[in-house]
This record gives structure tokens, sequence and C-alpha cells, in this order.
């Protein structure tokens, strides 16, 4: 019966479903690029004098100067941001606009929480004059209060309290300007091109947006290389990243080896902390996939972004586990596990997750997927999934590890998981094999 309602779903789901294309290869989308790969290097040199010299073909990046011409200026440009001596770098942001930023940069503004993150990982929080604090609607400047911010409010050992908020999404383009950045990080290419206009100092977008053939730890990548570039933290961007995959390995090595048969059937309410209903999910929470779980919404997604689904629709799934979204346990909009497990409809439909108690809270978006919280979200997750797999996994000392690399600060995984309980709970009494 379970297997034929499986199908069933599999089917209601096929004429939505779209299968991801091949991810295309990283290319460095900075002027000087030449030869358009991963860096530059030796090898734009030689072939920009390949394009000068007429044997090799012109590529938009090989204009490393950015005045129209390929001549012996470009090379010398390359030269100098190979020893980053360059006074200026022309790039393509990720929105795909054209931009020109100074060397150096002594100031920077965020008006982007996860760039904000990023660039406090790269560059602790010295450079860094104002960030986007506030919640929408709002115009906070404590970073204790605001929504977005959790653990992240004791950075640098609490200097990020200095950065001044500069309104959701950079709104405050007043104190931007007081501050005098060199460069301003913005959300999206409409809000660059309004701030630069504003304000007159370079805008522009780092943060990649997400395809169905692009993973979180891609965007993740592609989003800290890119900032790295932006500060001249190059070096640390790469060996931040070699730190994330080395960690996320902890679990999918292990979880990559479990047939997909031991794997529990995962639901996600990706809404439930904002309104207080089960049915709005996504087919794009990478955790769940990397902790060793499947994701029964993946075969309906049409794209990354979340949509909403039938009660009826979640017990045609049968999820072995339920997720739910929990920013706060105290708010009236939350829903929570009492009301999944006590829901008449789960409870006639015989919904495997809720006949074995097997629904549990997790964190998930808060401004974005926040990238401190990902791989300690996928360990959590896989405690759950695969308790005697993952017994050994020191959830809180890995998750302090990650978190100090990030925010230079100890103990703040410890911090959130007081501060959630739901998390403290799990690490005081993990479940045991069969939860499911």
């Amino acid at each position: 019966m379970r297997q034929m309602a499986w199908v069933l779903a599999m089917m209601l789901c096929m004429a939505l479903a779209v299968m991801p294309t091949t991810a295309s290869d990283y290319t460095l989308q900075v002027f000087g690029n030449a030869n358009m790969d991963d860096t530059i290097d030796e090898d734009d040199i030689e072939y920009a004098r390949g394009i000068i010299g007429g044997t090799n073909e012109a590529t938009e990046l090989a204009d490393a100067d950015y005045d129209g011409d390929i001549d012996e200026d470009d090379i010398a440009q390359i030269e100098l941001i190979m020893r980053g001596e360059e006074k200026e770098l022309t790039l393509i942001d990720m929105a795909g606009r054209i931009v020109t930023i100074p060397r150096p940069i002594e100031r920077v503004v965020s008006a982007s929480l996860p760039d904000t993150r990023i660039i406090v990982a790269l560059d602790g929080c010295d450079r860094l004059k104002g960030s986007e604090i506030a919640e929408t609607g709002s115009s906070l400047s404590d970073w204790t209060s605001g929504f977005n911010i959790g653990e992240m409010q004791y950075a640098c050992g609490g200097a990020i309290k200095d950065v001044v908020d500069v309104g959701w999404s950079g709104t405050n383009a007043e104190t931007i300007a007081m501050l005098k950045p060199d460069v301003i990080f913005a959300s999206s290419g409409t809000e660059a091109d309004a701030l630069q206009d504003k304000i007159g100092v370079s805008a522009l977008v780092s943060r990649p947006s997400r395809t169905e053939n692009m993973t979180l730890m891609d965007q993740h990548s592609q989003h800290i290389r890119f900032a790295g570039i932006v500060l001249g933290r190059d070096a640390e961007a790469e060996e931040l990243i070699s730190f994330m995959e080395e960690k996320l390995a902890l679990v999918t090595d292990i979880s990559s080896q479990i047939d997909d048969s031991k794997k529990p059937r995962v639901y996600f309410a990706a809404r439930t902390s904002i309104e207080p209903d089960v049915t709005k999910t996504t087919g794009y929470y990478d955790a769940i996939e990397l902790a060793g779980g499947i994701n029964v919404a993946k075969e309906c997604a049409t794209s990354t972004s979340e949509f909403e689904v039938s009660k009826e629709q979640i017990v045609v799934w049968d999820p072995d586990i339920i997720l739910l979204k929990c920013t706060n346990l105290s708010s009236e909009t939350q829903y929570t596990r009492e009301m999944v497990l006590s829901d008449p409809l789960f409870q006639k439909g015989g919904v495997n997750a809720v006949q074995n108690g097997a629904v549990y809270y997790c964190m998930a978006t808060s401004r974005g997927y926040p990238i401190q919280r990902l791989i300690p979200e996928t360990m959590y997750l896989a405690k759950i999934f695969h308790p005697e797999e993952f017994a050994d996994l020191d959830l809180e000392t890995e998750g302090n590890e990650i978190m100090k690399k990030f925010f230079h600060e100890d103990d703040l995984y410890s911090w959130l998981a007081d501060n959630k309980g739901y998390i403290r709970d799990l690490i005081a009494d993990p479940p045991e094999e069969g939860s499911w």
C-alpha cells in the first residue's frame, strides 16, 4: 500500500518536475582572466599576448584595464593583479553587472546579511562599517534584537555591535553615505544600481542566484570566492571553502554510502515559524539529502523556490520524518510538533512520521540559508536520520568549531543550542536507532 502511494505521489508531480541540467564550469569573472578559467596567472599573460599577436581569439575578460582595447596595457594590468598591486579592479558581479572597484578597500558596507556573514568570516569586523540588521518594515539598530541575527551578535568578540545598521536591503542610503564606504555589497542588481546612483560608490552583488542545478554548497562557494576577490582575501576564501568541504565530508562520507532503501523520506515544512501552517515546502533544502534523507517534495519542485502543497499530498507522500522550521518556539505563529501529531487528517491517513512521533524542529532559512548553520544543521539532521551511523559525531564540538571559523568567537553553537532549546534537547538525549 505504501509503495503504491509513493508511486501515486510521483505521478502527481510528474507534470511539474524539472530535471536539472549539468552545472557549468566556474569562470573567474574578473577582467584580466584572459583565458576564461578560474584564476589569473601566467597563462592569462600568454593568452593575451596571443590575442595581440593574432593567434588567439579575443575574450571579453582579456581587456584587463577595461578600456575597449586589448594591448600591452592589459598585460601590465594582469601582472599588477597577480602581484596584488592593482589600483582598481573591474569585474562582472553575480547580477551580470560590470563594476570597477578601487584598491585598496578600507571601508565596506553590506546591505545584505548573507554578505555580512561572509565578510566577517573572511575579514573580521574591522573594515565592515555598516550592515543590514533590521527585519522587514522596521528600523532596528541593535544587533541583539535583529530578527535574523542570532549567534552573529557575538562575532569578533562582540565588536560587530559597533557596525551601524543601514536598514533592510540598505534602505538608509543617507547613513551609508555618511559611512564613506569604498564598496557596497547589495542583495540584487536593482538594489546595487539604486545605491550606486544615490551614493556614487561602487555597489555590487556577490551572491549568485541559485538554480536547480546548483547545490547550496555550490552557491556558498561561489559567494565566498567572489567576496574574497572583492575584499582582497582570495587565499582566505579558498581556505574557508576547503574547511567547509572537509567538515561536510564528516557527514557525506558516511551518508553517501547508505542505500536509498535505508534512508528516511522527509517532509520539510518551510514556513511554520511565520505562518501557523505546514503546507509550504521546498524540494531544495540540501541538508536533508546531505544528511542521508530523501526530500519527498523534490519531484514537485519546479524551481528552488518554496511552494504550497495540500495536507492530502503530505498524506500521500507518507513521510517517515517531518521537519518544522522553528525560529522561536514561544511565538504565537509557530506551527508546533504537537499540532502535527494531533492533526486529524495526518492521524486518519496513518502518516508514518505522526504514528512514530518522528516530528522535529530545524533552523533552515533566516534571511537566506545562513552559511554558518548549513553544516551544523546537516550534522543535526544526520543524528536524527541515522543515529547509529553518527553516534560518534560530536555535534556540539563540531558546531562550535564551525561557528568560530565564521565569527571568530568560541562556543557560539553552544549558545545557539541553548537558545533554540530543541538542539540542546537532541544533544542531551539523541534519537535511538529505529525511531522513525
